[in-house]
């Protein structure tokens, strides 16, 4: 099921975390939404074991509110370890935003969303749970592996549509390959070169929403492709967070921004999705096209 936020609110995540049986895994870029702590709660004394791993420097947040959320996580019962190490210093982060319950034989969380009261109220995000068995297992096979600061091997890569960051950019290739028109909705935009060439050969047929408030480097990234044909518009409200591609096959979302890093050297979840989920989603890229300008 695919879920489109501010619309869907913050239900859908509590609801995830209260069908839990045995277990809850999450990976959390940041966590304060109250009701979410307040299910994790009730998990924990129900007796269900809630893990989470969190980034100890996350970008541009200071260290006192890192350790907010840290305690006001702990209060709920939670076991919590920070990120490995290889994913906490200046050029890398845990940046997944994903639920696994039940190790993976419950339903699975992956999104654009992080935890926080925003996310549910201000953002454009997209949430994705499903019951696929093998996405699941393949998720928590990752979170084991990031949980004991161990490598995860290649099995889980190897999962149907799931795409794991560090080595997502050929994923989201697939994605903006596929024939006919894409569209895109990104909180960044980085130099990443073969996704600029990829959108360079679309030209006229790839349309991209971003945030009006992107930085001048994104914009400096943003005007080769223009000058290509590329169709570039900027919007206000809701702030747009999330990182979504979609065209008539296929479609992708999750905790990857097209930037250098955020592909190669993040730890970071998403996933190919089909069917319904595209109509979905160009529906609401439709609505929000609509609303964007063509000027910052």
């Amino acid at each position: 099921m695919l879920y489109v936020e501010p619309h869907a609110g913050v239900q859908p995540v509590v609801q995830l975390i209260r069908s839990a049986r045995r277990s809850v895994d999450i990976n959390a870029y940041l966590i304060d939404d109250r009701r979410i702590l307040e299910a994790i709660r009730g998990d924990t004394r129900r007796g269900v074991r809630v893990r989470v791993i969190l980034p100890s420097r996350p970008y541009r947040v200071n260290a006192a509110t890192v350790q907010r959320e840290f305690n006001a996580l702990a209060g709920t019962g939670a076991e919590i370890r920070w990120a490995p190490a290889r994913f906490e210093h200046r050029f890398a982060y845990d940046h997944a935003k994903y639920i696994v319950v039940d190790g993976g034989k419950g339903e699975t969380l992956i999104g654009t969303a992080n935890l926080t009261y925003a996310a549910f109220h201000d953002n454009r995000e997209y949430l994705w749970i499903g019951h696929d068995r093998a996405v699941g297992q393949a998720l928590e096979t990752v979170f084991d592996a990031d949980w004991s600061k161990r490598r995860a091997g290649t099995a889980p890569r190897k999962t149907n549509d799931l795409v794991i960051s560090p080595g997502g950019e050929q994923a989201m290739l697939k994605v903006l390959d596929q024939p006919g028109a894409v569209d895109l909705e990104s909180e960044e935009f980085g130099f990443v070169p073969r996704i600029s060439n990829a959108l360079e050969h679309k030209g006229r047929l790839a349309n991209i929403i971003v945030p009006r408030t992107i930085s001048h480097y994104d914009l400096g990234n943003l005007a080769p492709l223009q000058r290509d044909g590329v169709n570039v518009r900027f919007i206000q409200h809701p702030r747009m967070h999330a990182k979504m591609i979609v065209g008539d096959r296929l479609a992708f979302i999750g905790s990857q921004n097209i930037s250098w890093t955020s592909l190669n050297h993040n730890r970071e979840i998403g996933i190919i999705l089909h069917g319904q989920a595209i109509d979905t989603l160009r529906a609401q890229f439709n609505r929000d096209w609509r609303k964007a300008s063509p000027k910052t």
